[in-house]
């Protein structure tokens, strides 16, 4: 497992830090199903996810029991996995392999359950042992703050749909404050015709619908 754990470094997945993910896992039928997820690595080889109970990602992980955390940081990936039944203009599904792999991710863990926990009240554990790791992006690339800001405000935009249909105005309100921050600086930072610009304009379109349609 020593070149499984290097890999895991040379990625960044330090131990005990939550980084953010593309997990896919496998539906009943066999069709994949992408979820952006943050996890964490906890050993050397070891890995561990912690969806929401209601979430297809936990029911997969139950009863298949393998999958893959893609790393990436292109916003229309996220974007498109994160809302997928709203699929904005231009930001159509990722192709997915048979070995649950993103076409465009600069790399994929695949990775086993070993061991579920039933710890917390709103989501699932599932300790996973990585068994090989894919590498796409033999180059490394310059570090856009656009990019990474736009990823967290599609973060913090999947929460403000939930919010908002929950009734939760309060904790939506102040999520949605966070998401400006982060639209106020990919504005700054990166041009009109960049994917994460478009993908901020996607989610800012997004959640005047989510507001003036809060109970749909």
């Amino acid at each position: 497992m020593a070149c499984v754990s290097k890999r895991l470094d040379e990625l960044g997945f330090g131990v005990g830090c939550i980084v953010e993910t593309i997990v896919v896992t496998r539906n009943p039928d066999g069709s994949p199903n992408a979820a952006p997820m943050g996890v964490m690595r906890i050993g050397e080889e070891i890995i561990e996810i912690k969806p929401f109970r209601t979430s297809t990602t936990y029911r997969n992980l139950r009863t298949g029991g393998y999958a893959s955390a893609n790393v990436t940081d292109d916003p229309h990936l996220f974007l498109a996995t994160a809302f997928k039944d709203e699929r904005p203009d231009g930001f159509e599904p990722p192709v997915i392999g048979d070995n649950l792999s993103i076409n465009g991710a600069d790399a994929c863990v695949h990775v086993e359950v070993v061991e579920r926990k039933e710890v917390h009240d709103d989501r699932g554990d599932f300790i996973c042992r990585v068994d090989s790791i894919e590498i796409e992006r033999p180059l490394p690339t310059v570090f856009s703050r656009g990019r990474a800001i736009a990823i967290e405000g599609i973060i913090h935009a999947t929460r403000i749909e939930e919010n908002i249909r929950s009734g939760r105005l309060k904790m939506a309100e102040g999520l949605m404050r966070h998401f400006d921050v982060c639209a106020e600086v990919v504005k700054k930072v990166s041009p009109p015709d960049s994917m994460e610009f478009k993908a901020i304009r996607a989610i800012e379109q997004m959640i005047k619908r989510w507001r003036e349609e809060p109970s749909r």
